[in-house]
């Protein structure tokens, strides 16, 4: 599949969130909508479709529930674009797909915020900022390397009692420098 193609399918917020949902465990279509009450079901099947015939997730099982058979979903390839499919994306493709991924962190946010009666953005570890400073490529690889190990042993993790589902973002670009 062609870079831009994948692209296409990965960075659209619905799409990208029933995989990092089908991500934890195969999941059906009315489980789905419950975790995605914002999205309307004829939109979840066509994405879900999308993914389908794109290669990304497969039918994990079949079962009748009152006569009408349900299908569990399963991830097959995580949400990931290569470094070869970004060298291969122009300016405006990657302002577009960047476009796209900011405005879905926007809605996620806002269903967190909305899921709260009482925000306490402390207790949560919630929060959002930026820090500017000076380093080199060597510099940025030494100060991600611990924290990719890390984050990796996390993501192993299964959910349990005390554990909340949690999405961490980074954005790192070099800053426009005054001449």
């Amino acid at each position: 599949m062609h870079g831009n193609e994948k692209a296409d399918l990965i960075i659209h917020p619905i799409r990208l969130r029933v995989m990092q949902l089908l991500g934890h465990k195969p999941l059906t279509t009315s489980e789905l909508d419950a975790m995605m009450p914002d999205v309307a079901k004829s939109s979840l099947y066509r994405h879900l479709k999308k993914l389908l015939d794109g290669g990304f997730i497969e039918i994990a099982e079949t079962h009748l529930v009152k006569g009408t058979e349900e299908r569990a979903y399963r991830l097959l390839l995580s949400p990931h674009i290569t470094q070869e499919d970004v060298q291969m994306m122009s300016k405006d493709d990657h302002l577009h797909y960047f476009s796209t991924y900011a405005a879905g962190l926007v809605q996620d946010f806002k269903a967190y915020l909305d899921s709260q009666d009482n925000l306490d953005m402390l207790a949560d570890r919630a929060g959002y900022s930026e820090a500017v400073f000076y380093a080199s490529t060597e510099e940025m690889d030494e100060l991600f390397a611990p924290f990719r190990e890390r984050l990796l042993a996390l993501s192993k993790h299964l959910p349990q009692a005390g554990r909340r589902l949690r999405k961490l973002v980074f954005i790192n670009h070099p800053e426009v420098e005054e001449k």
